[in-house]
């Protein structure tokens, strides 16, 4: 199927609540990067938290490689403005910040195999049967981007290892795909009403200042979204995919 049929299709998948999809009980997101959660999912913690539902969420790197020429913001100083813009944000979707764990690898070096992956997977693990957590989601596999498939490899491999827990997989660079290219497959999973919360999601997605702001003037090879880049993520519906063990 063409990336433009395949994402028209996913933009009218059924609606599904809040409780369907995470059966109403702990749930944990694992996200490549410090935003991926607020972007792909922020309406769905912003819902949870409202309802009393714990939400984790588990930051994959340390996001360092957004601004590598940056003098104001060497690696590690931008390592602690991500980490301070996650818990920022979390704050106004109402996820404490004791729900944030971050396992701090290299930006763009997740690993898909080797020590550091089975280190990863038994974190992810540990912390899905340390909550209860019934539905563990994970960006797209087809997301283009290094880290994002890493962290799909990492959930499925935890899934396997945890087969009660239902496992969703949510595009970010995905909906950036060439629109003439081939995805396999059919798109099966849902989308989620979030028009409620979507005024405290924007909020959320500009706490992301380095990334959303000029915020670091000093990198002109910096990261920066663009309206374009953003767009899929300011409207009303979040969607998810089933993933197949």
């Amino acid at each position: 199927m063409k990336v433009s049929e395949y994402l028209k299709v996913t933009k009218a998948l059924p609606i599904i609540s809040r409780e369907a999809l995470t059966e109403g009980a702990p749930f944990l997101i694992l996200s490549p990067h410090p935003d991926d959660e607020t972007l792909g999912l922020g309406g769905l913690i912003a819902q949870a938290c409202q309802a009393g539902q714990k939400v984790h969420v588990v930051v994959l790197t340390d996001g360092a490689g957004s601004h590598p020429r940056s003098v104001q913001y060497p690696p590690e100083r931008l390592v602690d403005l991500r980490k301070a813009e996650v818990r920022a944000a979390g704050e106004i979707l109402g996820l404490h910040p004791a729900f944030v764990r971050h396992l701090d690898l290299p930006d763009t070096q997740a690993p898909l195999e080797g020590p550091q992956f089975d280190a990863a997977v038994r974190a992810v693990s540990d912390l899905l049967q340390e909550t209860g957590a019934k539905a563990l989601f994970v960006t797209w596999d087809r997301d283009p981007h290094c880290d994002h498939q890493a962290a799909a490899a990492i959930a499925k491999a935890a899934g396997v290892a945890n087969p009660a827990v239902r496992l969703w997989a949510y595009p970010i660079w995905g909906w950036h795909l060439d629109q003439d290219d081939d995805v396999p497959g059919f798109p099966r999973g849902h989308r989620l009403d979030i028009a409620g919360e979507r005024d405290l999601k924007h909020r959320a997605i500009a706490a992301h200042a380095s990334q959303m702001s000029t915020l670091i003037e000093d990198d002109p090879t910096g990261f920066r979204f663009t309206e374009e880049t953003l767009a899929p993520f300011l409207g009303e519906h979040e969607y998810v995919y089933e993933v197949s063990r």
